[in-house]
């Protein structure tokens, strides 16, 4: 889109990416709200639910004021239908929904996909116009979400989150929209990411060794830096490809080393794993867009970024909120050895960076006690302390401090409480040591597995494969919108082998969805390709 003042034209961004960017913002936003969230006041609910209407908003784009003054009777008829049972809903819907901001929620949700669906059926089913999807992959995901649907899970999700992608997948976005939603990723993981740290330079005071920024958890803090690590690296991808200003260049790369560096911070080793395997990938796509054999050298100038603007970034975390004297605490965080309005800025209750390096090396060197740190997936116990003892599977120190001795146990619970039909998540979990009850698996493909059922989990590690194949395909090579839903899809596969990784309304799991996406449409471009080589 373009802009003329005074006879200078600019060029700026269209309506509908400025509309993809703010919703990946909110996207963003949900995931944190959902992760940090008391469960007290209705807020994890109403976010969560704010997915469907950013998903809504997504797909109706795509959509024309004429297409609904054709067919205006169905629309008519459920404008009428949404409206009242909404209302109904929010008035009296308190056995079903406890929240009133959940039951507004959910009832927008509702009213909005109407309209999706009925667009939807008739565009498939009566124009026949639908983008030409691998037939084979569409199918085995329509299964996956069947088999999730009518698995003994208790959740919902699954159900909404088939009519929601089912309809995005079956929405013929054009190429500039889909250019625009791709950019949208990038652009509202981005922003997110700096509104997010700016909250944190002024209420989020650097008081707990592994940093959780504006998360109560470092992993979490983690995952999501992972996501804008990609983030940084699909748009250093963008601005070599595209010959943009030196400006952009130099400001992506430094900002990859300020990502990394917030990353060490958060002292994960699986985050660091994931976060180095990543980087491994990003310098192979680069090394294809700029047709140069240089990949020793640009990993050389990657670490140059990082070492650059680690004491840039540690600095601005560690010294900024002093200057504020405004701590905020989520859910479960406050203690007396939290950092205080009234503490000094020299307080020995901050972080320095001594005990960054030693706690970074010790946890690649040592086992410690802190493998089990305050996690908001981790269920607390509150029966009896005989009980819990009994209960316990681990009895000694030198059990529950061994890493390997932990996973192998949480593991061996989850695979012997594998079925067909999956189990609730009332059935779930064990009594690890006597302080501590596990209600996950620590592994994203056991843990759905044991959600869904095993057909489940077969198609989910199917699907996640041949997702990964056709991303990286020959074909794609210097195809930078693959190469960046390729990092995105690989960080919850990756991080999600030791880690919580999933999850109704995480970010994570939503770009997997957008992932997929990518990868069932390429068919025509792949041989559009073939044709013209």
């Amino acid at each position: 889109m373009q802009l003329t003042i005074k006879d200078k034209t600019l060029n700026i961004w269209s309506k509908k990416r400025i509309l993809y960017t703010i919703c990946f913002f909110l996207f963003c936003v949900i995931d944190q709200r959902t992760k940090t969230g008391s469960g007290l006041d209705g807020i994890i609910e109403t976010f969560r639910d704010m997915a469907g209407v950013l998903m809504a908003v997504i797909i109706m784009s795509h959509y024309k004021w004429e297409e609904f003054v054709a067919y205006k009777i169905p629309y008519a008829v459920w404008t009428g239908i949404g409206l009242v049972a909404g209302v109904l809903f929010v008035v009296l819907g308190q056995p079903l929904a406890y929240f009133m901001n959940e039951r507004v929620m959910v009832s927008l949700d509702v009213f909005l996909f109407g309209y999706v669906v009925i667009h939807t059926f008739i565009s498939v089913v009566k124009e026949k116009k639908y983008p030409k999807l691998n037939k084979g992959m569409f199918g085995l995901w329509v299964v996956m979400m069947l088999l999730m649907i009518f698995s003994r899970s208790d959740y919902v999700w699954p159900f909404c989150y088939f009519i929601m992608f089912g309809c995005f997948y079956l929405t013929d976005f054009t190429e500039e929209e889909q250019e625009d939603l791709y950019q949208g990723i990038m652009n509202g993981v981005i922003f997110a990411f700096f509104a997010f740290q700016a909250f944190c330079c002024v209420f989020r005071p650097y008081d707990q060794i592994r940093y959780t920024g504006i998360y109560n958890n470092c992993n979490l803090n983690g995952l999501f830096y992972l996501v804008v690590l990609a983030a940084v690296f699909g748009k250093i991808l963008y601005v070599t490809k595209e010959n943009k200003h030196k400006f952009w260049r130099v400001y992506y790369w430094l900002g990859a080393g300020v990502v990394y560096s917030f990353i060490f911070m958060t002292i994960g080793r699986t985050v660091w794993l994931v976060a180095f395997i990543l980087g491994l990938l990003f310098l192979g796509f680069y090394q294809g867009v700029k047709k140069k054999k240089h990949y020793f050298r640009n990993g050389l100038l990657l670490m140059l970024c990082i070492c650059m603007m680690f004491p840039v970034t540690f600095g601005m975390t560690r010294y900024l909120p002093p200057v504020f004297h405004h701590p905020v605490w989520f859910w479960g965080e406050w203690s007396e050895q939290k950092v205080h309005s009234w503490d000094a800025w020299n307080s020995e209750k901050y972080v320095d960076i001594n005990e960054i390096v030693e706690s970074a090396i010790g946890r690649t060197t040592v086992i410690t006690d802190k493998i089990f740190g305050a996690n908001p997936f981790v269920i607390m116990s509150y029966a009896a302390e005989l009980t819990r003892e009994e209960r316990a599977v681990l009895k000694t120190y030198e059990e529950y401090s061994n890493p390997f001795i932990v996973r192998k146990t949480i593991y061996n619970y989850y695979l012997h409480h594998l079925n067909f039909f999956g189990h609730p998540q009332s059935e779930q979990g064990f009594q690890l040591v006597a302080d501590y009850w596990i209600g996950h698996a620590h592994n994203i493909y056991l843990q759905y597995s044991t959600d869904f059922g095993i057909c489940m989990g077969a198609c989910f590690v199917l699907l996640a494969l041949w997702s990964i194949v056709r991303l990286a395909m020959k074909e794609q090579r210097g195809n930078i919108e693959s190469d960046t839903y390729l990092l995105l899809l690989l960080i919850p596969l990756l991080f999600g082998m030791l880690e919580y990784s999933w999850g109704s309304g995480a970010i994570t799991i939503i770009l997997v969805f957008f992932a997929w996406k990518r990868a069932m449409v390429m068919d025509i471009k792949m041989s559009e390709k073939r044709m013209l080589g």
